[in-house]
């Protein structure tokens, strides 16, 4: 009898068996990869947007002599004024925090202001959203 020597039909239909298996447990796992990446991406620009307002924020509450003039809310602003000219936004329209005119913040879904006033000392709560990230902070003055 003769040897028959090459790549049978059913070897062939195996090795296309064995290499979509391969393939699919491959993008299985690099999706799931990329997905936790994105996510904590995510997570990471919403902390740096607390951090940013927050140091803006703290720096401006610790000077000399400040004092809140006004905070409130309507439908499409959030802010609190202070005495030395300067105005906290947050526009419910493009999800941003403004100083005065000037863009800090981007991507917020939620930004409130509320203060008590206590013997000339202010204690300012502030309600920060975005994304997962939701924090509620209050901020004391000298």
């Amino acid at each position: 009898m003769k040897k028959e020597n090459g790549v049978t039909l059913t070897s062939i239909i195996i090795y296309i068996l064995a290499l979509l298996i391969v393939i699919g447990v491959i993008s299985a796992l690099t999706s799931y990869f990329y997905r936790n990446i994105d996510l904590e991406g995510e997570s990471k620009i919403t902390n740096s947007q607390f951090t940013k307002f927050s140091s803006y924020f703290t720096e401006e509450i610790n000077q000399e002599g400040i004092e809140v003039l006004e905070a409130g809310e309507n439908e499409n602003v959030s802010y609190i004024a202070f005495s030395n000219n300067t105005t906290y936004t947050y526009s419910k329209q493009n999800h941003c925090i403004y100083v005065n005119e000037i863009k800090i913040c981007t991507n917020i879904d939620n930004c409130t202001f509320n203060y008590e006033e206590n013997g000339g000392k202010y204690k300012i709560t502030v309600n920060f959203k975005s994304g997962e990230f939701e924090k509620e902070t209050v901020f004391n003055t000298k």
